[in-house]
């Protein structure tokens, strides 16, 4: 079975969902967490510290995270990474919870320093992230390999993970990582993932009906498909549910769930209710459950979908936003597993992943 790297914003509805995976899910996922400050916080201690709370509050300690603290070197500057790093193996340290540290080309050398000391203390290795400007560019891996030398790990120790990002055009996509991925294949990796995130900004909704389910192609599902077809066995990497760039905080959506089904996303909606309230979400859920989107094995196909039954039939609450994501990222996490699990090394064909 290929490697499943989904790239997730280090938020609740990501860990719930994590939390409350199956087993088949949890062996097969190795998420990134991308380690990211909300509006409000003015201190890389705060950040982290909140993080850490999660991963133990949610039960992570089975799974093989790595963590990529490179976002908040956009609020705090270009050393914030490494000290979150630091900081999170002291949090987390002290819990006997290990992770993987991330890596970017663009890393200070000096830096490095903190990460090999991180490999030496929790033996897992490293994941080396690719991603835009230089995922389409690499024309050797000389890079890769002197990185790998400054935390004195081998090859066979990294997970490599080309990030294409927001993916708009899926031709472009594949003809730039032909050049990268003709020397990358060379080495023995600990594994070889190609990821990208086609989900919209909340600007894509605005205007849209909101009582008509939306079809959104899922970009990165057939760019993998292109790609297995000539190198087969490569990882598939996405963002679960989420849009590739940074949080939205502060939005109100209406009620939804983003669905995921063979091609594409079902973008499922609803008008909040006339007093603003989220009573509506029971409506749509037992919409849901009368529709095709809805998979043959019902609430058992994972956790997320227990959920929306329970909904449907006002046995729970109607939730928020939180809860929302949560439910529609839990149910994309066993329907790509679901996939990667029947599809062997180059057979993948688009109605696989698609």
């Amino acid at each position: 079975m290929s490697v499943y790297a989904p790239i997730l914003k280090g938020r609740l509805p990501s860990f719930l969902a994590l939390e409350n995976a199956s087993e088949p899910v949890r062996c097969s996922i190795r998420p990134i967490i991308e380690v990211v400050p909300g509006d409000g916080d003015d201190n890389i201690k705060a950040v982290v510290q909140r993080l850490a709370r999660q991963v133990r509050r949610h039960g992570l300690r089975d799974l093989d995270l790595a963590f990529d603290a490179a976002p908040l070197g956009q609020r705090f500057g270009g050393s914030a990474s490494m000290e979150a790093l630091h900081l999170l193996d002291a949090e987390l340290g002290a819990s006997h919870l290990t992770f993987r540290p991330v890596l970017h080309l663009d890393d200070d050398p000096h830096d490095l320093e903190e990460v090999r000391h991180l490999v030496g203390t929790h033996h897992l290795g490293v994941c080396l992230r690719v991603d835009e400007p230089y995922v389409y560019s690499l024309s050797d891996s000389r890079t890769l390999l002197e990185q790998l030398d400054a935390v004195g790990l081998p090859v066979d120790r990294a997970d490599l993970v080309l990030d294409c990002g927001h993916l708009r055009d899926v031709r472009e996509a594949l003809a730039g990582l032909t050049g990268p991925l003709r020397h990358l294949r060379d080495h023995d990796w600990h594994s070889l993932t190609i990821a990208a995130g086609s989900f919209p900004g909340p600007e894509f909704f605005d205007g849209r009906p909101r009582e008509r389910v939306l079809s959104i192609p899922r970009k990165e599902a057939a760019l993998w498909t292109h790609v297995c077809r000539r190198w087969p066995g490569l990882g598939y990497g996405d963002y679960g549910v989420d849009h590739p760039g940074p949080p939205s905080d502060g939005l109100r959506p209406d009620p939804n769930l983003r669905y995921t089904s063979a091609g594409d996303w079902r973008f499922h909606r609803q008008p909040k209710d006339v007093k603003g309230g989220h009573g509506s979400f029971h409506r749509l859920c037992r919409s849901l459950l009368k529709s095709g989107d809805w998979p043959l094995e019902g609430p058992a196909f994972s956790w997320g979908d227990q959920q929306i039954a329970l909904a449907a039939c006002e046995a729970i609450g109607p939730g928020s936003g939180t809860q929302w994501k949560a439910y529609s990222m839990s149910h994309h996490f066993a329907a790509i597993v679901a996939v990667l699990d029947r599809v062997l090394p180059g057979t993948a064909s688009a109605a696989d992943v698609r």
